[in-house]
């Protein structure tokens, strides 16, 4: 027994020593892998920072859409409110023989001047499917045009966003005035 025990005692350093060995040896080969970390990492912070460029550049798109649709929805009110017929007013006598208030504005008269003026702008190009939802007189004073079109960002993954665009909406008013 004191034979294996004494040979058992023997093993031991020699155990630790193969122990150290590997440890050394692990410690060694993990910091020489560590050495493409920090290109992958680097990598990834690029990746992120431009997917964040291109969806703040995408937002903008949506945005200057929407003010390109708003300033054509208040030139279209603007033309529609304009385009009252002065003989009506100027005579005293109603809008078709009707007891309505001379010169007062109608569905028809907005719609038409909204259409013409839409139709001359060329901002209007530039947006895709850009459509007159209503154009009305609200109070035979006010026209009221509201415009509707699509923006497809640029950047955007089609795959994942709808690939039709978003429907972006504005709505213009204009109030004809008279001078006495």
């Amino acid at each position: 027994m004191r034979g294996a025990a004494g040979a058992g005692q023997s093993i031991r350093p020699q155990r630790l020593r193969a122990v150290l060995q590997w440890a050394g040896a692990l410690t060694r080969r993990l910091r020489r892998e560590e050495d493409g970390q920090t290109l992958l990492l680097g990598v990834g912070l690029i990746c992120v920072v431009l997917a964040l460029l291109f969806v703040a550049a995408s937002a903008t798109a949506v945005y200057l859409d929407l003010k390109t649709l708003t300033s054509l929805a208040d030139s279209a009110a603007a033309a529609g409110a304009d385009g009252v017929d002065g003989n009506p007013y100027y005579e005293g006598e109603g809008i078709d023989g009707t007891d309505t208030v001379p010169g007062a504005l109608t569905d028809a008269a907005v719609s038409t001047n909204a259409a013409a003026d839409l139709s001359s702008q060329p901002a209007a190009a530039r947006l895709e499917g850009i459509t007159i939802v209503s154009a009305r007189a609200a109070n035979g004073r006010t026209a009221v045009v509201t415009l509707q079109a699509r923006s497809r960002p640029p950047f955007l993954p089609w795959g994942i966003v709808p690939a039709d665009g978003f429907t972006i909406t504005a709505t213009g008013s204009a109030r004809m005035t008279t001078t006495q």
